[in-house]
C-alpha cells in the first residue's frame, strides 16, 4: 500500500513557528524595530528626497520560491466549503502541475496550510482548491474562509506532487469521501484527457454537505461519476465495488480517515496489489503509544556514527550534525525526508511508504531502531 500524503492537508501545519519559506531572525528583527524612526523624522528626511536607506530590499537568488497570486474566484459550494481560484496579477501563464498535486498556501505567518488542486491540469492560467471550514479545527481554515475573498493577494507555492496519478494503469478508481473529492477532479481531468478507463466515486452524508457535485455532474466526464449519498441510500458497496481487478488496476482515495480505510481495506480484498493502493491523508492518523529508545546512526558514505537520543529523531540528529536535509512534515506524512537505507532493524512509523520500500527507505522524522542501543544505517 503506498501511502502519499500532502501532509495535514485541508487543515495543517509545517510542524515550524514562522513565516513561509524561511524562518524569522529574531536578532535581525529586534535590530530593525531598534532602528525604526519617527514620523517627524521620516517627514523631515522625505521633504528631502532623502528615503534611499529607508525602504527594506529583499532578494533572493534565482527564482522565489512562491508565487503571488491574486484570488479571482471565491465561490460557496456548499455547507462549509469553498472554492477558490487565483491567477496571476498579470494574467501570465502558471508553473504547469500535474493530477494530484497540492500548494502551500500562506493564510497569515502563522498559518501555512496545504490544499490539493482540483482544476484541470492542463489549464496553466489559475489554479483552483477546495477549503472546508473547520470550526473544531485548529483556526486555519476558519480563517481562510474569513479573509480570502476575490481580489486578495496571496502567496503560494508551485505545485507539489506527493500523491502522483499512474497514468499508465489500465484502470483507476477515484474514491473521494466529502472534501477528498478535490484531488480527485483533477486526476479525472487528465485521465479524460489522455482517454484512459477510470471510475470517480464520490460519497458524502448528504447532497449538501458535497462540495463540487454541480461541478462533477457537468464535466465532459460525467458518465464516469458515480455518487453515493448516505441519506438518499446510495452508500457505495466496497465489497463488490472493484469487482476482479486486473494486476494494472490503481486505488487512489482521499477523505476521512475511516472512509479511506474501508477503501483500501475493500481494495486489498479484492486482489489490487499493495503499490497500487494510494491514499492522502489530511491529518496524522491514529498511531500507537511508541516507546523511544536512544540508538546508534551509522552514515554509510562517512563511517561516521550518531548517537540518536530518545527525546530526538534521526532528522533533528542530521540537522544538528550540519547535515541539511529537507524536512517538512515531521509526521511521516509527506516523504520528503527519506533515506535509502543500508541496514538495520527500523520501526518504521511512516505513513508513506509501502511494505517494500520499507526494506530499502527510511523516514528519518520518524523512523528508528526497533530496540534499544541498535544501529541504523542510512545512505548519507
Amino acid at each position: 500500500m503506498i501511502v502519499d500524503q500532502r501532509f495535514d492537508s485541508m487543515e495543517g501545519s509545517s510542524g515550524d513557528d514562522w513565516t513561509y519559506p524561511y524562518p524569522m531572525e529574531r536578532e535581525k528583527g529586534i535590530e530593525a524595530y531598534q532602528a525604526m524612526i519617527t514620523a517627524e523624522q521620516y517627514q523631515r528626511r522625505s521633504s528631502k528626497g532623502e528615503l534611499d536607506d529607508l525602504a527594506h530590499k529583499y532578494s533572493v537568488d534565482g527564482e522565489s520560491p512562491v508565487l503571488e497570486l491574486e484570488i479571482i474566484t471565491a465561490q460557496e459550494q456548499y455547507e462549509g466549503v469553498t472554492k477558490y481560484e487565483m491567477a496571476r496579477a498579470d494574467g501570465g501563464v502558471l508553473p504547469e502541475w500535474q493530477a494530484g498535486a497540492h500548494l502551500d498556501i500562506v493564510v497569515a505567518p502563522e498559518y501555512l496550510r496545504q490544499y490539493s488542486m482540483s482544476g484541470n491540469p492542463a489549464n496553466r492560467h489559475s489554479y483552483q482548491i477546495g477549503v472546508l471550514r473547520e470550526d473544531k479545527g485548529r483556526g486555519g481554515s476558519a480563517l481562510l474562509h474569513r479573509i480570502f475573498g476575490t481580489g486578495r493577494k496571496v502567496f503560494v507555492s508551485k505545485p507539489i506532487n506527493h500523491f502522483p496519478l499512474h497514468e499508465t494503469a489500465t484502470k483507476s478508481y477515484l474514491m473521494g469521501g466529502g472534501i477528498g473529492i478535490t484531488p480527485m477532479i483533477a486526476m479525472a481531468h487528465r485521465l479524460h484527457t489522455i482517454s484512459a478507463d477510470f471510475e470517480l466515486h464520490y460519497s458524502g452524508r448528504s447532497r449538501s454537505t458535497m462540495g463540487f457535485i454541480d461541478d462533477v455532474q457537468g464535466f465532459a466526464w460525467a458518465d464516469r461519476v458515480t455518487l453515493h449519498v448516505s441519506d438518499e441510500g446510495t452508500r457505495a458497496d466496497f465489497a463488490t465495488l472493484f469487482g476482479k481487478p486486473s494486476t494494472g488496476t490503481h486505488v487512489y482515495t482521499c477523505g476521512a480517515e475511516l472512509y479511506m480505510f474501508s477503501v483500501m481495506d475493500a481494495a486489498t480484498r479484492a486482489g489490487v496489489l499493495e503499490d497500487n493502493r494510494h491514499l492522502e491523508y489530511f491529518s496524522v492518523p491514529e498511531v500507537p503509544e511508541y516507546e523511544n529508545h536512544e540508538f546508534v546512526l551509522k552514515l554509510a558514505k562517512s563511517g561516521k556514527q550518531l548517537c540518536v537520543p530518545a527525546d530526538r529523531s534521526i532528522a533533528d540528529v542530521l540537522v544538528d550534525s550540519g547535515l541539511n536535509i529537507d524536512i517538512k512534515c515531521r509526521d511521516g506524512l509527506c516523504g520528503v525526508c527519506q533515506c535509502a537505507l543500508v541496514s538495520g532493524d527500523v520501526e518504521h512509523r511512516d505513513f508513506v511508504l509501502s511494505k517494500s520500500q520499507r526494506e530499502k527507505t527510511s523516514i528519518t522524522c520518524q523512523s528508528r531502531a526497533s530496540e534499544a542501543d541498535g544501529v541504523i544505517e542510512i545512505e548519507l
